[in-house]
């Protein structure tokens, strides 16, 4: 697997370099699914080729084309362009995430951050990377360090709003002006503590949840389940000590 793991990296990081090119530039395609760019298409369409040159067995789970979850042995979960509204204003920070799951157990995952060139790694097992250097969660038990992310479709729920308070005794931020993957990634390095996610889909979460596992921390669904299936919505996670203080927070939360 290091072979076809290093070519979707080089994809992922040259694509990357490309599109950064293009962020604030490019236009929104008039299709009815709103905020996707035509380079949305080209990165999942690469890497679709990739993994089906390696093995015509493996099935790709994708936010366009692929968006049904296959039934197989080996699936590849990706975000061509996380945050893609983020992407289309030309602000920081989008990302190109992607995972390699087998038998529902996450193997490898990447999100790389092309606005400041940063290229997050984990291998089940073997630990979580930022542009090859190990990191890790934090440690703290007080004075929390969380984040708050939602997506737009939660933005006027009456249980958005109680998160909000519910999280006001902590040092909280919330933030949609970063890619749910880079949030996770930042969880990962120590920039905070925790996160609690309100989300859309699962796409950029199966990557997350590698990388902050591997990083020493716990990446739950809301009913503190480790796997995570294509329905979940509702994720917490960070660093173990703080579960215990915090993993009650989105209990009975409805999309």
């Amino acid at each position: 697997m290091e072979e076809v793991y290093k070519e979707v990296l080089d994809f992922v990081v040259s694509s990357g370099k490309r599109i950064k090119k293009k962020a604030g530039k490019i236009k929104e395609l008039d299709l009815a699914k709103k905020e996707v760019t035509e380079e949305d298409f080209i990165i999942e369409r690469g890497i679709k080729k990739i993994i089906k040159r390696f093995n015509p067995k493996h099935e790709l789970f994708a936010e366009e084309e692929n968006n049904k979850f296959p039934n197989a042995q080996d699936i590849w979960i990706a975000d061509p362009i996380s945050g893609t509204k983020i992407f289309i204003e030309g602000k920081p920070h989008y990302a190109i995430v992607v995972a390699h799951m087998r038998n529902k157990e996450v193997q490898f995952a990447a999100v790389y951050d092309p606005s400041v060139d940063e290229l997050y790694t984990a291998f089940l097992g073997k630990g979580a990377f930022l542009n090859g250097c190990k990191i890790n969660v934090t440690k703290n038990e007080k004075d929390l360090k969380i984040i708050f992310n939602r997506s737009h479709v939660w933005k006027e729920r009456i249980e958005s709003e109680e998160m909000v308070k519910k999280l006001s005794k902590f040092d909280t931020q919330v933030n949609e002006e970063r890619s749910f993957a880079v949030n996770y990634c930042y969880v990962a390095l120590g920039k905070y503590d925790w996160f609690v996610a309100f989300t859309k889909d699962v796409f950029p979460e199966i990557a997350g949840s590698l990388i902050i596992k591997e990083a020493g921390g716990v990446f739950k669904t809301q009913s503190g389940e480790n796997q995570l299936n294509p329905k979940e919505c509702v994720f917490v996670g960070g660093n173990k000590f703080a579960y215990n203080q915090l993993k009650d927070l989105v209990k009975g939360v409805k999309r």
